[in-house]
């Protein structure tokens, strides 16, 4: 009988270990994106692999998955803070011109989705106490730097 409880409890913590597992958890909310919101093939392809018949692409504060998996949706995980980096790169690279504009439109408004979602993780991110002082502390500004609110 006193073995029930904790048998409860071992089970209870098991399965929320293993909800927070998911590799969506810190997924920013809102819809994925489609692969061209990161610009053309030739431009995305170095950070989202080929493209795909019907890819979908969700930013998330985590590892870059650029391989699709072998069954199921065309499904690519990228990394917030460098999908901001590829974006900054992209435009920077691309040379201002009319025909340009709808793409550096279409750029500039994936970026912006994702600075939201990068600016508030990061404001909270540094609002904490840290949990180590003194000289062996890490500078917590170095894990998510600054990035500049538009491109």
């Amino acid at each position: 009988m006193k073995a029930l409880p904790r048998i409860a409890l071992l089970a209870c913590f098991s399965i929320l270990f293993l909800v927070g597992c998911d590799a969506n958890t810190n997924a920013i909310p809102g819809p994925p994106f489609a692969y061209d919101d990161f610009g053309t093939e030739l431009m995305a392809s170095d950070l989202l692999g080929p493209k795909g018949t019907n890819t979908q692409v969700i930013a998330r504060f985590g590892s870059t998955k650029s391989t699709p998996p072998p069954e199921g949706p065309d499904v690519r995980y990228v990394s917030v803070g460098q999908a901001m980096n590829h974006l900054r790169r992209s435009v920077r690279k691309m040379p201002r011109t009319p025909e340009n504009e709808p793409l550096h439109k279409r750029l500039s408004a994936t970026y912006s989705r994702l600075y939201y979602q990068y600016s508030s993780t990061r404001d909270s991110f540094l609002s904490a106490p840290s949990g180590s002082y003194g000289r062996g502390g890490m500078n917590r500004a170095l894990m998510m730097p600054p990035m500049p609110p538009s491109i």
